[in-house]
């Protein structure tokens, strides 16, 4: 599969229809294909799932 096809198929099996990610242009086995998800799914772990802490502002939505 090549990289729109890839971006597609990440689009559906994570159900993130807005995805916008750039992967190389090339093309992609179906274990390419596995170690791109994977990856994606650790960096979202790694750095946008396990944030904690106070943001300014927020304290606002809660009391409405």
């Amino acid at each position: 599969m090549n990289a729109k096809e890839v971006i597609e198929r990440l689009k559906e099996e994570l159900n993130m229809p807005n995805f916008m990610g750039k992967v190389e242009e090339k093309d992609y086995s179906e274990e390419d294909y596995q170690q791109v998800k994977n990856d994606l799914l650790k960096y979202y772990e790694d750095y946008v799932g396990n944030v904690e802490g106070y943001f300014p502002g927020t304290d606002m939505l809660e009391n409405k």
